[in-house]
């Protein structure tokens, strides 16, 4: 029994259909894998890309117009911009950082700024420090209540108690209120790993518990 012309072309075209289809699976199957494994190297290294920039490349830790106003603060830091004033030390870390004064890009490239204005640490007021998320400030997210974060200036060494901490956007006026106690507040950018200029602030409270002055020494 001859076949007919149309018959045979149906099968070939069915045969000729089955095998690109088993064909492309095969590939997907194969480029999939590949294809994954080229968007981790991607990621990785704009990672990297991220990691490698300058310090000062990022969004400013301490945006304009986030400390609020400090009307009666009677302690005046005698500082001078640019110098650096002190050190800080989160026992919990087992990190320390040096404090400039100042949070412009080159104090923030050398450790912690103290921001111009605010309280001078140790004092009664809120002492501000700002740092990078990629440098000094790191790790600040995995510090939580109780932990004890400490300074020392010519003043004196200071230990502070976390209180809190708080995420702000980065366009939020006033974020950093002031206070009639002795308090510290580290500000950084947020997300920790966010890859750019980061949308956010990262904002830890911490309040003096213990202080140890030359002046208390001499009394």
């Amino acid at each position: 029994m001859k076949r007919r012309p149309g018959m045979v072309l149906a099968v070939r075209l069915i045969f000729v259909l089955s095998l690109s289809v088993l064909v492309y699976s095969v590939v997907q199957v194969v480029k999939a894998p590949l294809e994954a494994r080229q968007a981790l190297k991607d990621w990785d290294k704009k990672r990297e890309e991220a990691s490698a920039r300058p310090p000062g490349a990022e969004e400013h830790p301490l945006p304009a117009d986030m400390m609020a106003e400090y009307p009666g603060q009677t302690t005046t830091p005698s500082y001078v911009e640019g110098e650096i004033i002190g050190k800080i030390f989160f026992p919990s870390l087992n990190k320390k950082a040096a404090i400039l004064e100042g949070t412009e890009s080159p104090q923030l490239k050398k450790g912690a700024g103290h921001s111009i204005g605010s309280a001078a640490i140790g004092t009664s007021g809120n002492s501000v420090l700002a740092g990078h998320r990629d440098t000094v400030f790191r790790r600040l997210g995995e510090l939580r209540a109780k932990d004890r974060i400490e300074l020392e200036t010519a003043n004196g060494r200071f230990v502070y108690e976390v209180t809190g901490s708080t995420i702000v956007d980065a366009k939020e006026r006033g974020a950093i209120q002031a206070s009639r106690e002795a308090t510290l507040t580290l500000i950084t950018c947020y997300p920790f790993s966010y890859v750019g200029s980061a949308p956010d602030r990262y904002l830890l409270s911490a309040t003096l518990i213990s202080r140890d002055s030359p002046e208390e020494k001499s009394e």
